[in-house]
């Protein structure tokens, strides 16, 4: 993997990380910030930009990992972890250790063909 992409992960995670900590302060909806996150989570990269965590805010979103509004540019200003965001979050794992094994796993095939499909639904009826 690139450099770019190996550091989209990283800040993934950071949000990730960040958001476990906000909640565990009693911040259950806290303010997306770039500065707070490097801050809290000890990010020792180039700084962390808007749009890093704007798109890393929007992953997590459609990953089901945080709750929240989109909105357009901003990502979820006020990202809330679901109960699977907490649960990756404390397990301490990266991001990408969980899409790698889920990807590994391969498409989910159907059990069974059309023709036994059509044999059973007779032999119902």
């Amino acid at each position: 993997m690139s450099a770019a992409t190996d550091r989209q992960w990283a800040v993934r995670d950071a949000v990730l990380r960040w958001l476990l900590a906000k909640t565990t302060e009693g911040y259950r909806s806290p303010i997306l910030d770039a500065d707070a996150i490097g801050v809290e989570v000890g990010w020792v990269a180039s700084p962390l930009i808007h749009d890093e965590v704007s798109e890393a805010s929007n992953f997590l979103f459609k990953e089901g990992y945080v709750t929240g509004v989109p909105v357009m540019g901003i990502g979820i200003p006020r990202p809330m972890l679901t109960v699977a965001g907490r649960r990756l979050a404390k397990s301490g794992k990266p991001l990408r250790y969980k899409l790698d094994a889920h990807e590994a796993k391969g498409p989910e095939r159907l059990q069974g063909t059309a023709t036994e499909a059509s044999a059973t639904t007779a032999a119902v009826k």
